[in-house]
């Protein structure tokens, strides 16, 4: 029995250490803000409010799918207009730079 507790941990360290190189919940926010912020000033030109608020933004996961480019699994909490408030979960792909983290393709 030890050594099924002392593998498991070994795993969830090993798991832990992987998922802490992804963007953290505040930083996916950020970069998620940036974009929604872009979005209304764009559609402020054509005389629309379309302004969204994050609430919440949960990562549930990240994965490297290239150096230094990660797959999210994110959970956004958001206030839309016409659609009103939701909670979506969805797949983004960010990138990490010297400036910080960007939406990467």
């Amino acid at each position: 029995m030890k050594l099924s507790h002392g593998v498991l941990l070994g795993v969830s360290l090993v798991l832990l250490t992987a998922c802490s190189k992804g963007p953290s919940d505040s930083e996916v926010k950020a970069v998620l803000q940036a974009e929604v912020d872009k979005l209304a000033n764009l559609t402020s030109f054509a005389g629309l409010d379309m302004k969204v608020e994050l609430h919440k933004v949960t990562v549930h996961g990240c994965e490297e799918a290239r150096t230094d480019v990660y797959r999210c699994d994110v959970e956004v909490d958001s206030t839309a207009p016409i659609v009103g408030r939701s909670v979506e979960r969805t797949n983004i792909m960010l990138a990490k730079t010297e400036a910080g983290w960007i939406p990467a393709n």
